[in-house]
């Protein structure tokens, strides 16, 4: 038992599985779906305005899955759906406006995950008049205490002739008092007769500091959603990487706090090793939410540099070849369990580092985690040191 206490090897293979297990537990607790519910007549500019948001490969192409016979839902990734109407012309209306209240009424009664989260009604300004329809649905949006934004699409002129605003017409009809809940959106760049290019109006915060789209549906979703929502937009970086970090820390919170609990738990060798497949976990979960899709390679090669330098303070030696070989030396780990704390922190303190590591390289992440070291990441951790200073004291007590 002694000579085992001493030297433990591990198929690296199997502490990808066990990491990849970890991270699917911790995905089950922490990741939040985004549903989306896009309503307006054909022709308003619904998938324009879903493209210029998402990407310009998202918008339907008629693989959707019927949820009614006018309402379609689109699984853009595994948490992230349009729910899309088919339109709101008077041949339909009747149909279409049931439907939507029964869709409505029936996830009510599901957990808050499966329910739509946020709807956008859009409403076409060159018609510039409201169809009975749009304010209908208007209402029962806001009797089942759904938050809508009315949007004003393909936006070229919002006074008419006689300095009459189809925005001011549209909040009076409709009841809108407050900006947060209607935006006027030009979702694509166009060029008029005269050839003067129009930018995109209204995705983001404008250069006079009033939000766009993108910043309203955030501050209008449910918390749990923010994330997800911030993370599929693909055209407010600023957004997107606040977003990501935030949810970073809580995902780091939560593996540190597993970390713990393994060395909590008595073994019969050094309980570094088992730390692994949770850290493993967590460069995986926390490249997720920076929007990397983490290879069982690149995970390998991340999780080596980050316990070369983590496990340095604990007279870790790491031999790297086709198995990953850990050996206490000196005695300072042999059996018996590590403190929980030491490994709550360590764990805590390399995620923080990744992630600062992260949020310094995020204009360019894939070039960044191809070219990341022992020696890159040893600078990052004696970052996080200094950014957590009673961490760190904790680690240098052992």
């Amino acid at each position: 038992m002694a000579e085992n206490a001493q030297e433990k090897e591990f198929n690296f293979e199997d502490l990808l599985k066990m990491g990849k297990g970890i991270f699917e537990q911790v995905k089950k607790e922490t990741s939040k779906n985004l549903n989306v519910l896009i309503a307006g007549k054909t022709g308003a500019g619904k998938s324009t305005l879903i493209n210029a948001v998402f990407g310009s490969e998202v918008a339907p192409t008629g693989s959707g899955e019927p949820v009614t016979q006018n309402i379609e839902q689109y699984q853009i990734t595994n948490d992230f759906s349009i729910f899309d109407t088919k339109g709101l012309e008077m041949a339909a209306f009747d149909k279409t406006i049931s439907d939507i209240e029964n869709l409505l009424k029936e996830q009510k009664t599901k957990p808050v995950d499966e329910q739509i989260h946020i709807a956008w009604l859009c409403i076409p300004e060159g018609n510039r008049r409201i169809e009975e329809g749009e304010k209908t649905l208007h209402k029962i949006f806001k009797e089942f205490n759904l938050p809508v934004i009315t949007i004003i699409t393909k936006a070229i002129q919002d006074a008419d002739e006689k300095g009459v605003k189809f925005s001011d017409i549209v909040k009076a009809e409709l009841s809108i008092n407050d900006d947060k809940y209607f935006q006027r959106v030009r979702a694509l760049e166009i060029e008029d007769d005269e050839g003067e290019t129009k930018k995109r109006l209204g995705l983001i915060k404008d250069n006079k500091g009033n939000d766009g789209l993108i910043e309203k549906t955030y501050a209008l979703l449910p918390e749990g959603q923010k994330a997800a929502f911030a993370r599929h937009q693909k055209y407010n970086n600023e957004l997107k990487q606040k977003a990501a970090r935030e949810h970073a820390r809580a995902l780091i919170n939560r593996y540190s706090a597993l970390a713990g609990g393994v060395a909590a738990t008595p073994i019969p060798f050094s309980d570094f090793a088992l730390l692994l497949p949770t850290q493993i976990g967590m460069i995986t979960h926390v490249s997720n939410a920076y929007g990397l899709d983490m290879s069982a390679d690149t995970a390998k090669k991340l999780a080596i540099a980050f316990a070369g330098v983590a496990g340095a303070g604990f007279g870790i030696k790491l031999a790297v070849g086709s198995l990953l070989k850990i050996i206490p030396l000196g005695g300072s780990i042999v059996g018996g369990t590590m403190n929980a704390t030491i490994a709550t922190t360590t764990t805590k303190l390399m995620g923080h580092a990744y992630l600062s590591y992260l949020d310094d390289n995020f204009d360019e992440l894939e070039n960044a985690i191809s070219s990341i070291s022992i020696d890159v990441f040893k600078e990052y951790w004696d970052k996080a040191k200094v950014f957590f200073p009673d961490d760190a004291k904790k680690i240098a007590s052992k």
